[in-house]
C-alpha cells in the first residue's frame, strides 16, 4: 500500500507540473529558536502510551485554573465537513474533548469560524469572538486553526488580555509544502479552486497556507509575535507520522516525499513548521495530522485525547519539573 500510494502521489505532482529543487525547503529545515519540554511530558507515558491517572492526578492539581476560564477550540480548515458529521459520532472532530471537558464542568466549545475561509476572515472573526466574550479564555488550536489564532492576535493586540494561554496542535506558522503543491502550477491552482468551491471554501485558505507566503508573513510579523510569545503561555504540539515499530504501510506517502528534503512531518506539516519562534513545545511520534484531534469507530490511539489535553495543561501549569511524579 505505501508503495502504491508513494507511486500515485509522483504521479499526481507530475500531473500538476509540481517541481521544487533541493533548496526550496532549507528554511523548514531550520528548527526556530524555542523550549523543548518534550521531556517533561515524556513523564506521562510508559512504553509509549500515555498514563491516563498520572494525566488525570497532575491536572486536578491545575483544574482550578482551568475552570475560571473557558476553553475555545479553533478548527482547522476544511474541518466543517467533519465538524457536522461529529453529530452522528462516526467521526468526532473535537467534539468528543469539548463533550468530555463539559461533563466534567468546565466550558468548552468550538468557534465558530469559516473553515473554509482565509487566515485574514477568520483572525477578524476570532479577535471579535474574543472581545465580545470578554472573559479568560484558554484557546485549543488545531492545524491552520494556528495561524487563524495567530492573525487574531497580531491584528489585534488588545485581545491578548483574554487569553490565559494557547495549545497549538500541528499548526503549519511556517507553511506547509502540500500547500504550495495545490496552489503552485495553474493547473493545480484551477482544479483546487474548482474542488474547494464544491466544499464552499476559497483558495485563499489553502494559498494562505503556502511556506513563501508564511515566511513572508512570519519574518514582517516577527517583533509582534515576540510581544505574544513573551505575554501570552503558549505550547506547541508537532507530530511525526509513523514509528520505527509500525510497518512500512503506515507511513504516509507524503510524509516520505518531505524526508526527500529532509523534513520530518506528521503527512502534511512539517514539524520545524509547528514550532512559534520563543514558545515551549513538544514532540510526538506515531501521529498523523489530524490524529490528535479526531475520534472514528476505526482509531487506534494509544490514548484518549482529553487525557493528553489535560497532560498538556498540566504542563504548562506547573512549573515543578516532576508534574507527573504520582
Amino acid at each position: 500500500m505505501n508503495l502504491a500510494g508513494a507511486s500515485v502521489w509522483g504521479r499526481v505532482l507530475t500531473w500538476l507540473d509540481h517541481e521544487a529543487d533541493a533548496d526550496a525547503y532549507a528554511r523548514l529545515r531550520r528548527s526556530p529558536l524555542a523550549t523543548d519540554v518534550t521531556e517533561r511530558l515524556c513523564t506521562f507515558f510508559e512504553r509509549e502510551r500515555l498514563q491516563a491517572d498520572k494525566a488525570e492526578a497532575a491536572f486536578a492539581r491545575v483544574a482550578h485554573r482551568i475552570r475560571a476560564s473557558r476553553i475555545l477550540f479553533v478548527p482547522a480548515v476544511l474541518s466543517g465537513i467533519a465538524l457536522k458529521a461529529s453529530r452522528v459520532r462516526l467521526v468526532e472532530y473535537l467534539t468528543h474533548q469539548v463533550r468530555q471537558l463539559k461533563d466534567e464542568g468546565f466550558a468548552a466549545e468550538i468557534a465558530d469560524v469559516d473553515t473554509g475561509a482565509s487566515v485574514a476572515e477568520n483572525g477578524e472573526r476570532l479577535a471579535r469572538i474574543l472581545a465580545e466574550h470578554h472573559c479568560p479564555t484558554w484557546i485549543v488550536s488545531h492545524s491552520k486553526g494556528g495561524l487563524d489564532t495567530l492573525e487574531a492576535l497580531v491584528a489585534h493586540p488588545e485581545v491578548a488580555r483574554f487569553v490565559d494561554g494557547w495549545i497549538a496542535f500541528q499548526a503549519p506558522f511556517q507553511g506547509s509544502p502540500l500547500a504550495d503543491v495545490a496552489s503552485g502550477s495553474g493547473r493545480a491552482r484551477k482544479i483546487s479552486r474548482m474542488a474547494l468551491r464544491l466544499l464552499g471554501a476559497d483558495l485563499q485558505a489553502i494559498v494562505d497556507l503556502r511556506t513563501d507566503r508564511r515566511g513572508h508573513y512570519m519574518d514582517r510579523h516577527a517583533a509582534r509575535i515576540a510581544e505574544i510569545v513573551r505575554d501570552v503561555p503558549i505550547l506547541c504540539v508537532g507530530t511525526v507520522a509513523g514509528t520505527k515499530a509500525m510497518w512500512p504501510s503506515a507511513r504516509w506517502p507524503t510524509a516520505r516525499w518531505m524526508e526527500g528534503f529532509g523534513l520530518k512531518s506528521d503527512g502534511m506539516v512539517p514539524v520545524n513548521s509547528t514550532i512559534l519562534p520563543g514558545a515551549r513545545f513538544v514532540g510526538l511520534r506515531g501521529l498523523g495530522h489530524g490524529e490528535v484531534a479526531t475520534h472514528h469507530v476505526f482509531s487506534r490511539h494509544r490514548f484518549e485525547h482529553v487525557d493528553l489535553l489535560k497532560a498538556l495543561f498540566a504542563l504548562m501549569l506547573t512549573q515543578n519539573q516532576s508534574v507527573a511524579a504520582a
